[in-house]
């Protein structure tokens, strides 16, 4: 009888991948919005070509933001109320 021998090896923690995602998602509206810097999306685009997760993540987070914006109406308010408001803001700073 044959005996085979399987090498278990533990797949260490890749702490760098770790804090990748954690940037990636810190960077996701930023990203989404239109308001990253170049660096800041060639970073994120990268990432997301290695890292199913964050890739996921940024779908969701593109359809939710998609299909919020697109059941929202903009409002044009007076311009006293809009003053009113930016005051009530500033006295609570």
């Amino acid at each position: 009888m044959e005996s085979k021998i399987t090498e278990v090896y533990q797949k260490v923690p890749d702490e760098s991948h770790d804090t990748d995602c954690s940037r990636v998602s810190d960077m996701l509206d930023l990203v989404i919005d239109g308001e990253a810097t170049s660096e800041e999306e060639r970073f994120f685009n990268a990432h997301l070509e290695e890292c199913v997760s964050c890739f996921e993540n940024h779908q969701k987070q593109k359809l939710l933001k998609g299909i919020i914006s697109g059941h929202l109406k903009r409002v044009i308010v007076p311009e006293s109320l809009a003053l009113s408001i930016r005051a009530k803001i500033q006295e609570t700073l």
